[in-house]
């Protein structure tokens, strides 16, 4: 027997969590959909651990503290992360990528082809993506995300409609780490960015 298929006892569990996308009542979401605003001074940040906008107003002033990415304020038309002092940001283009469907013998239902933002999952060797029918498969692009983590400083990087992004948290006072994933599902230049997120599950 496979080790996929020995870790196929989880599964059940992980998929639903996978798919259902829009957290729990006894803690912050685990996932779900948000829009970046490019005009607003709060709503075009995102804080992924709490799932709402990454700025506040103090003083003054807007404050990121919270925020791991900006949309359209620091560079045009970028998405900006690494900015905030006391944390490290990592994100992996994925580009658009599909699982796609398996023919069922059982039925003649019809399938079509699902993101692999809805099935993205991190094991101790590495990410894997859980197939139609259940199976556990590696999925070692995203595991450049996992090496050592960047300098501080800035970055940016161009969305793209379509895509799938991995994100990588560490603090500086912790050496936990936290991984999302993200796809980009709405995009208007100038405007507006629209996510669907998740904080990727372990299995």
């Amino acid at each position: 027997m496979s080790p996929a298929r020995l870790s196929l006892l989880a599964l059940p569990t992980l998929l639903a969590s996978l798919l259902a996308g829009a957290g729990q009542d006894d803690g912050p979401p685990s996932g779900g959909v948000a829009t970046l605003y490019a005009q607003d001074d709060l709503l075009s940040s995102f804080d992924f651990r709490s799932g709402g906008a990454g700025g506040r107003l103090e003083e003054g002033e807007v404050r990121l503290e919270s925020a791991q990415i900006l949309f359209d304020v620091l560079a045009e038309g970028q998405l900006s992360y690494g900015f905030a002092d006391d944390e490290r940001v990592e994100i992996v283009d994925l580009g658009d990528v599909t699982v796609p469907p398996e023919a069922r013998t059982r039925d003649r239902a019809i399938e079509f082809p699902i993101s692999l933002v809805h099935t993205l999952a991190l094991r101790d060797e590495g990410f894997a993506y859980v197939r139609p029918g259940g199976d556990l498969d590696p999925y070692s692009p995203a595991d450049v995300i996992r090496g050592a983590m960047p300098r501080a400083g800035i970055r940016h990087l161009e969305p793209r409609l379509g895509h799938v992004y991995v994100l990588r948290i560490r603090t500086d006072k912790s050496s936990a780490e936290e991984h999302f994933k993200f796809q980009v599902i709405g995009l208007i230049p100038g405007h507006s960015l629209t996510l669907r997120w998740a904080r990727v599950p372990r299995c």
